[in-house]
């Protein structure tokens, strides 16, 4: 006697059909979404059915045989491990192109590749033209108010110049700081969405059939998950997003929902720490920029711009328990990002190179080799520091290296100790007013000064440097010497050559020549080392400094070439298990096709077995 009933055949044939059937809709979805963003290969899921227990009639030369096939589920193609490595290659994606992006426009900005005049001219054109009209004064017009004037215009030019970069750096850094801001509103929306995908999910898994620890063990799926497939593929394409962001690790656990019943967690972390939570299941954080650790209560911004994660809430605003990680806010380190676009535009807007404090070099040791935005407006408010200073001094000073005019403009002589040291020729309390108010060298002055309408030398940037009030109204000019003895003497001319020279010698650079004005994130920081970081002339100095961007933007595009092309290959690797092809469809859809024909044919075959063996069995001979 058979294990199996007469009509079990007609019970496969039927399995078969709703298999087959089954299948093709599977396929025709994967076809209807070949072209959908982040959608995933869906495969049916089938097992042999198995029926057990002894048939009573059973016969020892009985043969078992199964019972067709069941439909468990749905589920996606998908390489988990793919994934991982895919974010990771795309955390440094984001960041060095994040980078490159504000490099790029700094390179702009220092763009010294120009034809000059017609063109608006560049810097480096404008320290040039600077020099040739102090050669042309020296040469053939010393003392002829005519040319002092067109190094004057010379001059402004030059000041122009200056004003426009420092707006560009300004306006570079502002635009960086909005995108910074929007990318952390773009990471709490996306963390949001995930909370909200996550219990759609789980709603979805649990009215379709959540599963017992028993269960799991036995390979038994269900339903679970089977209506959630497409919530899943919204997920994964917002967490491909956020890893360009910043650096994540993603974790899949299975969460106790009672009577030894389970559905699927999904955790997000900062990559490398498990107690820096982002996601964890119904639960999500939100990043903010830190406060100020040293203006506590004070409610102002991080000038770091440090991030922390908030304490973890649902929906319903209830937060998550302080014993579990999340539970309370967790603050990120500084270098705790190890890639992401966040990470990169908060170096740029941070980082200062050889500018950097000490408790920069704390947090970051490698904080004086990396050069952001605030770098680039320190250096450029050195070299036009050093700039006024060099023709500032050249005009306010004798050969002896004693002042010619006080703060006002007035003409003094020194009265102090005798022999001078440099420190006593630099005390204006060792000074007198000469007897008629004027300078012992006729038209000694201020030339550069932070103000347009004064005479102040001092504090001088970038933005504020301006043709002295003095010079612009011809109070005072270039002097031709710096020899008292010679004033007035129209062949003198050694200031104009001590200028020329001066414009041409090295001029050393180092951080505490901008301290009190520079743009580190707490304006005034010393550096951690004040030692000189380049000597040069001023020219050479606007070299050092594209030099250095060019060296940064070149670096920095090479390594994005190569983390871009391994991601894309890691890309290219994911759709090949998870993406439709057509061709494989196609292939699988005439197999479906085959198989369901054949259950039909089965079905009908069974029929007419049957009907042979009721009605034709044991009527022969009537």
């Amino acid at each position: 006697m058979s294990t199996v009933s007469t009509f079990s055949g007609f019970t496969m044939a039927r399995l078969g059909i709703m298999a087959s059937s089954k299948a093709m809709e599977v396929t025709g979805n994967n076809i209807s979404n070949i072209n959908t963003v982040g959608y995933t290969r869906q495969s049916l899921d089938q097992r042999a059915l198995y029926i057990g227990g002894a048939d009573v009639y059973a016969s020892q030369f009985d043969v078992r045989v199964g019972a067709g096939a069941l439909t468990t589920g749905v589920s996606q193609l998908r390489d988990p491990y793919l994934d991982i490595r895919f974010r990771n290659e795309n955390a440094q994606v984001g960041f060095y192109e994040g980078k490159y992006s504000i490099l790029e426009r700094l390179s702009i900005i220092f763009d010294e590749v120009g034809k000059g005049e017609e063109d608006g001219g560049v810097l480096e054109q404008q320290f040039n033209k600077l020099l040739e009209e102090l050669q042309v004064m020296n040469t053939e017009h010393a003392g002829d108010k005519s040319y002092d004037a067109s190094v004057r215009g010379a001059a402004q030019n030059m000041v122009q110049k200056f004003h426009a970069y420092a707006d560009a750096l300004d306006r570079v850094l502002k635009n960086t700081t909005e995108e910074f801001k929007e990318n952390i509103g773009k990471v709490n929306s996306i963390l949001k969405s995930i909370r909200e995908l996550n219990e759609s999910i789980k709603k979805a898994e649990i009215s379709s059939g959540a599963i017992s620890d028993a269960e799991r063990k036995e390979g038994m799926i269900g339903e679970r998950g089977q209506q959630a497939l497409e919530l899943r593929d919204q997920r994964n394409v917002l967490i491909d997003e956020l890893s360009k962001l910043i650096p994540i690790d993603v974790k899949y656990s299975d969460e106790s929902i009672g009577a030894g019943m389970t559905v699927e967690k999904l955790t997000i972390t900062l990559k490398g720490n498990s107690d820096a939570v982002l996601v964890d299941g119904v639960y999500f954080g939100q990043i903010s920029v830190q406060e100020d650790p040293k203006k506590p209560g004070s409610g102002e911004e991080d000038p770091y711009l440090r991030l922390q994660i908030s304490v973890l809430e649902n929906n319903l605003g209830q937060k998550m328990a302080k014993n579990k990680p999340g539970g309370e806010i967790y603050k990120i380190g500084d270098q705790e990002l190890k890639g992401g676009t966040i990470q990169a535009q908060r170096e740029m807007l941070t980082k200062t190179g050889e500018y950097s404090p000490a408790g920069d070099v704390t947090m970051d040791a490698a904080a004086t080799t990396k050069r952001g935005i605030r770098y680039y407006q320190n250096v450029l408010d050195a070299l036009a520091r050093k700039t006024a200073e060099i023709f500032n001094k050249a005009n306010t000073t004798d050969k002896d290296g004693f002042l010619l005019v006080d703060a006002n403009g007035n003409g003094i002589q020194y009265n102090g100790p005798n022999p001078a040291t440099d420190a006593d020729k630099a005390d204006i309390n060792n000074y007198q007013q000469t007897a008629d108010g004027k300078p012992l060298i006729n038209g000694a002055g201020v030339l550069f000064s932070s103000e347009g309408d004064g005479d102040n030398p001092n504090g001088i940037t970038a933005s504020n440097i301006a043709i002295s009030y003095s010079w612009s109204h011809e109070e005072a000019h270039i002097i031709q010497t710096r020899d008292p003895a010679k004033n007035g003497l129209s062949t003198a001319n050694d200031n104009i050559i001590h200028l020329i020279a001066q414009m041409q010698a090295n001029q050393d650079f180092k951080p505490s020549d901008i301290l009190a004005d520079n743009h580190n994130p707490r304006p005034g920081s010393p550096a951690n080392s004040d030692t000189v970081f380049f000597s040069g002339s001023l020219q050479g100095m606007l070299t050092y400094i594209n030099n250095n961007l060019g060296g940064d933007k070149k670096t920095t595009m090479e390594v994005l070439d190569n983390y871009y092309s391994s991601a894309e290959e890691l890309d290219l690797g994911r759709m090949s298990v998870s993406g439709v092809d057509l061709n494989d469809e196609a292939i699988s859809m005439m197999q479906f096709q085959k198989s369901y024909s054949a259950s039909c044919r089965l079905l009908t075959t069974l029929d007419e077995i049957l009907d042979k063996l009721i009605n034709g069995t044991g009527i022969a001979g009537r």
